[in-house]
């Protein structure tokens, strides 16, 4: 079983304009509303491909009674730990002539400690033994900030496998559990290192001594790039075709689900390699937050040329 983690999930409301003018009224061409966080992005990801998950996380009020029914609609299971507060709503505009995104990102609800509490509980009740656990994204206000190192502690102490996908003080105290897994992009691993990285040896030193801190697998995603694997006894290169970019929203997430549903299978890391970076490519090619569709995916994994480092 897959599971992902949303600590502070998102109804994303994306917004089409021909471009957008300040201080002026402007029209819309197209709307579309997406359940939105990066753990639940890598649950649609895996619906997509066909796998099924079960996406965890705080919900509440009546946005996230709306996201709780576009993810049904999309076939995707909940178990949400339900908090007083009202999940917070995202607006994202996109503009056809220049081709420009503008994100504007809400704080969010304040989680209580006896919510925090009841989360833990929530997931201590669950069957963990083999399952793949993705943990993503940011913190609400009121979690503390050793938050991701207590779940990926659970959940590895239960049999699970987890997968840590963040960014700043939450990510560095997630590595403190030694997670199975990560996926930092290029800045978040110069982040977390506090080293330039502006060559792909460079990168790849980097990956390679976060793994013998104790992370098995090191996923290190380059945009156009690639992405970089680094195993405890093989790396790869695999490196994508140029496509035509529609959309990034969603496609490091889209990376984490084709590897996790490719490792869940039994697959060796240069083929789970080449479905991370195939599902990420994937996700370019759709436009707002449609994530990676089968049929490009299925198109894209000939063409990814995978070497070993």
């Amino acid at each position: 079983m897959i599971y992902t983690v949303t600590l502070n999930p998102a109804l994303d409301h994306f917004l089409d304009v021909e471009e957008l003018r300040v201080d002026d009224a402007n029209r819309v061409k197209r709307e579309a509303l997406y359940a939105g966080g990066k753990g639940i992005d890598v649950s649609r990801a895996i619906r997509h491909l066909g796998g099924d998950s079960m996406a965890l996380g705080f919900i509440g009020g009546h946005t996230g009674q709306a996201m709780i029914e576009l993810l049904k609609a999309e076939g995707v299971t909940c178990y949400f730990t339900p908090i007083a507060q009202e999940t917070r709503r995202n607006i994202i505009v996109t503009t056809q002539r220049a081709r420009t995104q503008t994100m504007l990102n809400s704080r969010g609800p304040v989680v209580s400690k006896d919510e925090w509490a009841a989360f833990l509980t929530h997931l201590k009740l669950l069957d963990l033994r083999d399952a793949y656990v993705v943990v993503s994204g940011s913190l609400p206000v009121g979690l503390p900030g050793d938050a991701y190192r207590q779940i990926i502690d659970v959940v590895q102490s239960r049999g699970a496998r987890a997968v840590l996908d963040a960014d700043g003080p939450c990510f560095k105290s997630g590595l403190r559990a030694k997670p199975f897994a990560i996926k930092p992009n290029v800045n978040e691993l110069r982040r977390l290192t506090g080293q330039p990285l502006r060559s792909e040896s460079a990168i790849l030193r980097a990956a390679e001594r976060v793994q013998r801190g104790g992370v098995e697998v090191v996923l290190v995603s380059r945009g156009a790039k690639g992405v970089v694997l680094v195993g405890r006894q093989e790396c790869f290169r695999a490196i994508p075709p140029g496509v035509t970019v529609r959309s990034t929203v969603g496609a490091g997430d889209s990376t984490v689900a084709g590897f996790v549903i490719a490792h869940a299978e039994g697959k060796g890391l240069e083929t789970c390699v080449r479905m991370a970076t195939a599902a990420g490519t994937a996700a370019t090619l759709a436009p707002g937050n449609q994530l990676c569709r089968a049929a490009d995916v299925r198109r894209l994994v000939p063409k990814i040329k995978v070497v070993s480092c």
